[in-house]
């Protein structure tokens, strides 16, 4: 039978803990980074509409202005998603221990 000193156990866990909190936030940053790259994506896609339409090179203006109206809704949802957790953010602070 393996013995282990109450130090090394408490090393051993907390090294474990650590292991998976990295890990959680590698999958949340990943997450997010995706999310971020599809409204970039999207973002750039809509500009080129609107260069587009400017340009007078657009044969399909329903699908451009559909394209545009997508992006916009896209961007004003990240925006209230980067609020809410401002907010969170700013209500644990605020939270007294």
């Amino acid at each position: 039978m393996e013995t282990i000193s109450v130090s090394n156990a408490n090393t051993q866990t907390l090294s474990n803990k650590q292991s998976l909190t990295s890990k959680e936030n590698t999958a949340f940053t990943k997450v997010l980074d995706d999310a971020i790259d599809k409204l970039n994506q999207a973002v750039a896609k809509s500009d080129q509409s609107m260069s587009e339409i400017a340009s007078g090179k657009v044969q399909n203006l329903h699908n451009e202005m559909i394209n545009i109206q997508k992006s916009n809704i896209l961007l004003q949802t990240a925006v209230e998603v980067r609020n809410k957790v401002i907010d969170a953010y700013q209500d644990i602070m605020r939270m007294q221990i």
